[in-house]
């Protein structure tokens, strides 16, 4: 016969490629059964293996092959570095992941392969996709033949083995501090990681300051304080590092040898919130120097900057209208509402509980740190909507434990119960021009507008006295004189601007 390929006739490739590979070494060993051809010969496939038309699809030897390879796996060895629960490490050492075989894993001990199975069991009983059924098993098999299921696991190997391709870690991670069988990471905040890179990058006579500084305002220095941020502490510094490193340039080598005339020769050429940030950095870093007993005086003591007052605008009428109707999903109509009409911030919303829903009485509380709380009475438009967004949660994911009411695809399913994120929740309003701030000040607006009591808006959007004397300022520039709350030079510029 002709060979076609490799020496092989149309006979033997179609043989070969339905069997993969040979286990009992019998093809063409003493030959084998003939075929007719023409229309009467076999059907195969010829598409890619697992697909439909795969010649690949079906084969001769699936049965022994996978005896065989069942008989391979039970026949490895156990790996030599199990995790023995209660053993202490002399020094830690990151693994490296990176140059491990998967195909030739060690064996399974049975409480490795039991915690294996009840993974898979939890992972199809969430409901999750199957597309990343895979890589989420193998990432756990990996794991546990290496290191056993008898001690916890480190997030950090996870973590490390997830960087592979085909491997993924959230997943895992979940479960494994599910089960309480997880070592979380003590990893360092983003933000205050950068702020101690920054003071590391300092000029050396401005360093212990800075990470000085920076305790104070995680709340660690002597005595303790409450802490700010650590997005604000990062600011702080990112603003301040630079000044002091100019400082550096013209001689100054202490912190205690700076004067209010470098401050203000630093101002003096920026203007606006660039100039009001600065100011605002270098008074807390002086403010907490002198705190710590590292200077004796505070050069930025009485440091002050002429602000100017932002006037808040409404919206266009032609800006809201129809829009409702143009938002795609219900979540996102009800975050709409929530902040046109209740003036609800898009941090507001992101951390609503479902257990503070009251549907009976038709009421919502908002819960904001280090202030009252505040009650929504809600309308019937959002109620309804309320309503089908509990229904669609419920159909979307039923096992879903989230305690925060706005929740999306990713926080459903992660058993750490994160909040929303931002911009998954502000995505649908950005698409159409809007933003969840510009609603409520425009309903804020709107309301002051119809009101002179700052009381009543205090009460209806649980806004401070500060904030509500700001917006009827706005809303009525004609009827409000300064405001009592603020400072002596703001009120007498108010006067003069008022008088011209």
């Amino acid at each position: 016969m002709l060979g076609l390929r490799d020496g092989y006739c149309r006979r033997c490739l179609l043989f070969l490629a339905e069997t993969e590979y040979d286990i009992d070494n019998i093809h063409l060993t003493g030959g084998d059964q003939l075929w007719f051809g023409g229309p009467f010969a076999p059907r195969m496939r010829l598409g890619y293996r697992g697909q439909e038309g795969s010649l690949f699809g079906r084969r001769r030897h699936d049965a022994r092959r996978l005896r065989a390879v069942r008989t391979s796996r039970a026949a490895r060895p156990v790996s030599t570095h199990l995790a023995l629960p209660g053993q202490l490490e002399m020094f830690h050492l990151v693994r490296d992941w990176s140059r491990l075989n998967e195909q030739r894993l060690p064996a399974l001990l049975p409480g490795a392969r039991r915690l294996l199975t009840d993974f898979v069991a939890h992972f199809r009983s969430r409901g999750w996709k199957e597309s990343n059924f895979a890589p989420n098993v193998r990432t756990l098999r990996m794991l546990l033949a290496h290191l056993g299921a008898e001690a916890p696991l480190w997030e950090e190997d996870v973590r490390l083995l997830a960087r592979r391709d085909d491997f993924t870690g959230p997943r895992v991670i979940n479960y494994l501090r599910l089960t309480g069988r997880l070592v979380p990471d003590q990893r360092a905040n983003a933000a205050l990681a950068h702020a101690r890179r920054l003071a590391d990058a300092a000029p050396e006579p401005f360093r212990a300051p800075l990470h000085q500084w920076i305790d104070v305002l995680c709340g660690t220095g002597a005595p303790p304080s409450s802490s700010l941020a650590p997005t604000t502490i990062d600011g702080y510094v990112r603003r301040a590092a630079p000044v002091l490193a100019a400082w550096h340039q013209d001689g100054l080598t202490d912190v205690r040898a700076v004067t209010r005339e470098h401050i203000d020769t630093t101002l003096k050429p920026l203007k606006g919130q660039v100039a009001s940030s600065l100011a605002t950095a270098l008074r807390s870093l002086f403010r907490a120097l002198k705190r710590q007993k590292l200077i004796f005086r505070d050069p930025a003591r009485h440091l002050s900057l002429a602000s100017a007052h932002r006037i808040h605008k409404p919206l266009p009428t032609d800006r809201l209208h129809g829009t409702l109707q143009q938002l795609p999903t219900v979540r996102s109509r009800l975050s709409f509402l929530l902040a046109a009409v209740h003036a609800l911030s898009s941090h507001d919303q992101r951390g609503l509980l479902l257990d503070d829903l009251d549907r009976s009485r038709a009421q919502l509380l908002v819960r904001r740190v280090g202030k009252l709380n505040h009650t929504l009475y809600l309308d019937e438009l959002t109620s309804r909507l309320l309503t089908q967004w509990l229904a669609e949660r419920h159909r979307r994911w039923p096992l879903c434990t989230n305690p925060y009411l706005l929740v999306s695809a990713r926080t459903a399913a992660d058993d750490s119960h994160p909040k929303m994120c931002s911009d998954a929740l502000s995505k649908p309003l950005r698409s159409l021009g809007l933003q969840a701030g510009r609603l409520r000040v425009d309903r804020i607006l709107d309301e002051a507008e119809h009101t002179s009591d700052p009381v009543h808006l205090m009460r209806q959007f649980g806004l401070s006295a500060h904030t509500a004397m700001h917006y009827l300022r706005d809303a009525h520039p004609e009827r409000t004189g300064p405001s009592p709350l603020a400072p002596a030079g703001q009120r007498r510029s108010s006067r003069s601007n008022r008088d011209q």
